[in-house]
């Protein structure tokens, strides 16, 4: 097993292409498309499992109610909301470069977007937080 793993250190290890610090901006915000794509997809299913159970009556649906206000789920939506960020600031990237604009100067968009994209979590998680525990918690 242990010969597999160093055989396979030309995928994995530092000097590989696959190596976070060695990926360009661009293979980046390609590979964090894609991730949040899938993440953004099975959230549609797993939000219709829940909307599901409405018809299961009150009780199911108060329940499952009690279960999605809890703090791990509500961390879960904070998350959530900080991928279709991403999404949207990596779909940004690739609307612009289809356009024309900016492909000469793909790096300083991409350093741009990735700013726009944590100011964006930033001010999203001060609403969030003033929603949850200022307004909702605090009475």
């Amino acid at each position: 097993m242990f010969n597999l793993i160093s055989k396979m250190k030309w995928l994995f290890g530092k000097n590989s292409d696959l190596y976070p610090l060695n990926m360009p901006q661009g293979m980046l915000f390609w590979a964090a498309r894609r991730i949040t794509g899938v993440v953004l997809a099975i959230y549609i299913f797993a939000h219709l499992y829940v909307l599901s159970t409405f018809w299961g009556g009150q009780s199911a649906w108060g329940g499952m109610m009690d279960l999605m206000t809890s703090p791990i789920f509500v961390f879960l939506d904070f998350l959530l909301l900080g991928a279709v960020i991403v999404h949207v600031v990596t779909g940004a990237a690739v609307i612009m470069f289809d356009m024309g604009a900016g492909v000469r100067n793909h790096k300083r968009v991409y350093w741009i977007l990735a700013i726009i994209g944590v100011l964006l979590f930033i001010a999203a998680a001060y609403v969030a937080y003033y929603l949850i525990f200022v307004k909702v918690g605090g009475g």
